[in-house]
């Protein structure tokens, strides 16, 4: 059974969502259900693995029932148009695209650690001074806060996705 599961921006995202079966997981991965496979049949596995076994008494008489979990609070099949904002999925994107934000601003911090020593020196191709590029690194440090708010202002993926803070561009 060919199974990926794929995050938007995170490890894995293929552009192909429309063409193959999807699944949202209660974490708010998307399983993508490939030619092999069957939503029902992992759907089902879902369950099974989720199942907490009855609990038998030496004679084998059972005292207490098996759990089994209703599937569509493990995952549910989607469409790709709904899985732009279905209500695991969003908190899910918002997490991945800060974590992505966070690593394009650790860069913005290296290159800056650069200019700091050019304006130390004095030879800034701008014509910063130390000061100046402090603000700036401190502007980057104190953004995290401002994009989780604005994040979650956004209630689509694609917004989420879309979103690119000012200090970044």
């Amino acid at each position: 059974m060919e199974r990926m599961t794929a995050e938007r921006g995170g490890l894995l995202y293929l552009e192909n969502l429309k063409m193959n079966e999807l699944i949202i997981n209660a974490d708010g991965t998307v399983t993508i259900v490939g030619d092999a496979g069957s939503v029902s049949g992992i759907i089902a596995e879902a369950v099974e693995a989720a199942t907490i076994p009855a609990e038998l008494d030496d004679g084998g008489n059972e005292t207490k029932a098996a759990i089994v979990p209703d599937a569509d609070t493990l995952m549910v099949e989607i469409t790709a148009e709904d899985l732009k904002t279905h209500e695991w999925r969003i908190p899910k994107a918002r997490v991945e695209r800060l974590e992505q934000i966070r690593g394009d601003r650790n860069v913005k911090l290296k290159e800056l650690d650069l200019e700091y020593q050019l304006a130390d020196e004095g030879v800034h191709p701008d014509g910063l001074d130390k000061p100046a590029v402090a603000a700036k690194k401190v502007a980057l440090r104190d953004l995290p806060p401002a994009v989780e708010t604005h994040l979650a202002t956004l209630e689509n993926t694609d917004d989420i996705s879309a979103y690119v803070p000012a200090a970044l561009e």
